[in-house]
């Protein structure tokens, strides 16, 4: 196989029609080549370019500078440089526009002397866009650390009237019955009760906000220590067993035995399994069961959470994780922020978390934790 010989004729029109601007001076730094590509960037027609001084294509105040730069390299052992490999260069347009370049030289010898070839590459747009990007990005991560800061300054500003309102009104549930105090009527007390369940209800969006904010910032305190798996279980079991009973639900534990001891923040954990039992409850209809379970897994345990509730939908479940969302089927009491901070919690402790579910049967909660890295002593 042959390789045929481009003839010259071509090559000057390859040069020639290259969308780069591609020119050439000689020692004196005057224009002996401007193609068409140089034409365009720079407005100037080959015939008024050519035989002018390369000084014709820059800001005035870069002329000595650039003097001595093509001088040094004229001198210099390098025969070329690429893109790239240089700073970027101003070029002045024949309307007397500046624009941003990049550009590659290489030094040429002739029989007439030294030629400097020269490929230029107007980047003047995506330099604008480039710091249109990097501001849009400053002005977003700006935003998002006042939206934080924000949201904890008047979370923490908050809770204090919030708890206020919840201490006055359980004390004016509770008032001891061999006290002096007339105990309230009993229109009054349904008022109190309800406004102790508001100012609860509120303290936790207050408290899912604040812990959001600390995991953005990788702030979320973590206090780990070997912990049995069961008692929590229990715990959440117990405290969740009056929501049960009230929506007609039967809710059930079970332990895998020689569970291994696991390395937790019980109340960071207790917490995400309230949230998924608490779920579990809320989303199961009268008649319907949850059941936790707690079983051994290679190198830890996994806690399931499975319902018979209602499900999710497949084109929600990629969700249920994004912060403040909510599913249709959701009354929207809370901020959406709960399996958001759950999954949180989980990975902050090593374990993974995940939903699987199927309309009109049932969502199972996927809890993994490790196990001790000392190996623990196995439950019962």
């Amino acid at each position: 196989m042959t390789i045929a010989t481009v003839p010259d004729h071509v090559l000057a029109r390859v040069v020639h029609i290259a969308a780069d601007a591609i020119l050439c001076v000689d020692e004196a730094q005057v224009i002996c080549f401007f193609n068409d590509g140089a034409r365009r960037m720079f407005g100037y027609e080959p015939a008024e370019a050519v035989g002018q001084p390369l000084s014709l294509l820059m800001p005035s105040r870069f002329h000595g500078k650039h003097d001595g730069h093509v001088r040094a390299f004229g001198h210099g052992e390098s025969s070329a440089r690429r893109m790239g490999e240089r700073s970027l260069i101003f070029g002045l347009r024949k309307n007397g526009d500046e624009f941003s370049a990049e550009a590659a030289i290489a030094r040429v010898p002739t029989a007439e002397g030294t030629i400097f070839a020269v490929v230029m590459r107007d980047v003047s747009e995506q330099r604008q866009n480039g710091a249109l990007v990097q501001r849009a990005l400053t002005d977003a991560e700006n935003a998002v650390r006042d939206r934080d800061d924000l949201m904890g300054l008047v979370s923490h500003d908050l809770r204090n009237p919030v708890n206020a309102v919840k201490m006055l009104a359980s004390a004016l549930l509770h008032i001891p019955s061999d006290t002096s105090a007339t105990r309230l009527p009993p229109s009054a007390a349904e008022h109190a009760s309800v406004i102790l369940q508001a100012a609860t209800q509120m303290d936790t969006l207050i408290q899912d906000l604040l812990d959001v904010t600390r995991l953005e910032r990788g702030q979320l305190r973590i206090a780990r220590k070997p912990e049995a798996i069961g008692p929590l279980m229990a715990t959440t079991a117990d405290l969740l067993a009056p929501l049960a009973s009230a929506r007609g639900v039967a809710l059930e534990t079970e332990l895998e035995a020689g569970l291994p001891i696991v390395a937790i923040d019980a109340d960071r954990i207790a917490q995400v399994l309230s949230n998924l039992v608490g779920n579990a409850v809320k989303f199961t209809p009268e008649g319907g069961h949850v059941r936790m379970r707690a079983l051994r897994r290679s190198g830890g345990i996994l806690v399931v959470v499975q319902d018979t509730g209602v499900g999710i939908s497949p084109e929600d479940l990629p969700f249920v994780f994004d912060r403040f969302w909510q599913s249709k089927r959701t009354d929207r009491s809370g901020a959406g922020l709960g399996l958001a901070i759950a999954q949180g919690i989980v990975r902050a402790h090593g374990g993974t978390l995940t939903l699987e579910s199927e309309p009109g049967r049932g969502t199972s909660a996927l809890l993994t934790l490790p196990a001790c890295e000392t190996g623990g002593t196995p439950v019962s």
